[in-house]
């Protein structure tokens, strides 16, 4: 079969896979991406009326499925995504190793951009970032194959596009300075050339991040903000995270390297990072992409939150890899993809029904946009953005994740004020109290309880009401899901 038909047959796979995908609910990151991404104009945060630590390009993405038709929207956006990835990985194994490594890093592409085991149902900055990786490793072994500007212009552009997507995804640029300076030890490339094409990327990759800051100016988020939320801002939370109780840490670890094997990406990534061990497998395309790997596995190591999609990250190295490998072998990365695939879609079965059923915090939102009235408003305490889009109501407060509340507003102070002053939420939904890891709850849980009164609750989650106003509040639904598998979710 030519790899031109497996890969039109692995997409066709792919998409299937995704397809029941498309109509669930929007996890906590889908539903907060969405919400800025609306509302994404000059206003009084980062982004709008909101503060996220995530780059502009990745806003703009999430702001084009806001309003071409939200979740559903947002899930086809990923799906092109997978198919570029797919493509892309497929041609950049076929020019270094021939027919049979495009066609197996074809399917090692798609398994690790659908499977939920790795966080691939939903749509994050990662998987958003993953086809702009796969397309810099393309063009750097077209730079090297064939020396020519554009080439490396081409690569310096994309490896723009995943780090504007997604701030720490510079997969394709370690993959490139390697590729590149494996050419040049070995004389394959001309020191001169290597110079043209490494200042062809350094060109192509400022033209991408200018036309992106420009832009972003224009809806009121400004380049010095940005340094502050995509760089300092991570260095503040690192201490943060740092002090995180051992415990949560290391289930989180565990469980994220328990679906990286039982989702099979853990031992392709470590056959691709072992191959250059081997003579046979060795080459400058080899050492590069196990490079990649390397620096995609540190990344994720190194994300302090540890959370499953996370992995999304490696799929175009080791996919590209895995395809390297395959064209030197016939039976392991046959085996290994066989397994993986059937993994996915085991894992498919599983977690879609789980996933689309509303847990407590959804369940408060429905609550709370069955009863508000125009003007309502409302906030959640802490960290789950899906509960103010299913309310259907904006929120006062800047913050949807929990992160950057215990980082820059720990003391609760911003959110005190909020609550004390005349813009106060209609609603406010939190678990037992306002206490979070490292804040200082104790002045602001003593304001919210003078100012609200709780009027409901679902799961646990009590649903607060601003004195002075009346609502009606209907009866939590009846197939409300309360305790929810991390696990699977």
């Amino acid at each position: 079969m030519t790899p031109t038909r497996t890969v039109l047959l692995v997409l066709l796979a792919a998409t299937a896979l995704r397809l029941p995908f498309l109509g669930v609910l929007p996890s906590p990151d889908e539903a907060g991406l969405l919400i800025i991404g609306e509302q994404w104009t000059p206003g009084d945060s980062l982004y709008g009326d909101y503060w996220v630590d995530r780059p502009p390009l990745l806003v703009a993405l999430t702001a084009l499925a806001a309003h071409a038709g939200g979740v559903v929207a947002l899930r086809l956006i990923g799906l092109l995504a997978v198919v570029v990835t797919v493509v892309a990985c497929s041609a950049a194994a076929g020019r270094v190793a021939g027919d049979r490594a495009a066609r197996w890093a074809a399917a090692a592409a798609a398994v690790l951009t659908v499977s939920p085991w790795l966080g691939a149902d939903r749509v994050n900055g990662e998987l958003l970032a993953t086809p702009w990786i796969a397309l810099g490793i393309y063009a750097a072994i077209r730079a090297v194959e064939t020396p020519r500007l554009g080439w490396g212009v081409a690569t310096g552009a994309a490896i723009a596009g995943a780090v504007l997507t997604k701030q720490n995804h510079a997969d394709a640029a370690v993959f490139a300075v390697v590729l590149l300076a494996a050419g040049a030890a070995t004389g394959r490339v001309r020191p001169v050339v290597a110079l043209r094409l490494a200042s062809g990327a350094l060109l192509g990759g400022l033209l991408v991040v200018a036309v992106v800051l420009l832009a972003a100016w224009t809806r009121g988020t400004a380049p010095a903000d940005l340094f502050d939320a995509l760089v300092s801002f991570r260095l503040r939370a690192a201490d943060v995270m740092a002090a995180d109780p051992e415990g949560a840490k290391t289930h989180r670890q565990t469980e994220m390297l328990l679906r990286a094997l039982v989702g099979g990406q853990l031992v392709l990534a470590a056959g691709v990072l072992a191959a250059p061990l081997w003579r046979r497998l060795r080459s400058p395309a080899a050492v590069a992409v196990s490079a990649a790997v390397a620096f995609g596995c540190l990344s994720v190591l190194a994300g302090g939150s540890w959370w499953n999609h996370y992995l999304v990250e490696l799929a175009a190295p080791v996919a590209v890899g895995t395809g390297l490998v395959a064209a030197r072998t016939r039976v392991v990365v046959p085996a290994l993809l066989a397994y993986a695939a059937a993994a996915a879609v085991v894992g498919a079965v599983l977690v879609r029904p789980v996933i689309d059923t509303a847990d407590g915090p959804v369940a408060a939102g429905r609550m709370i946009a069955d009863a508000a009235e125009p003007g309502d408003t409302v906030v959640n305490a802490w960290g789950r953005p899906d509960l103010v889009l299913a309310s259907g109501l904006d929120s006062p407060y800047e913050h949807l994740w929990s992160l950057p509340i215990r980082t820059d507003d720990a003391r609760l102070e911003a959110f005190g004020a909020l609550v004390a002053g005349p813009d106060a939420p209609t609603w406010l939904v939190f678990r037992d109290s306002l206490d979070g890891w490292g804040m200082e709850h104790e002045a602001a849980q003593r304001t919210v309880e003078s100012r609200y009164r709780e009027v409901a609750t679902v799961c646990g989650y009590g649903i607060w009401l601003v004195d002075g106003t009346e609502r009606s509040v209907p009866t939590p639904p009846r197939d409300v899901r309360c305790k929810a598998s991390t696990w699977l979710r």
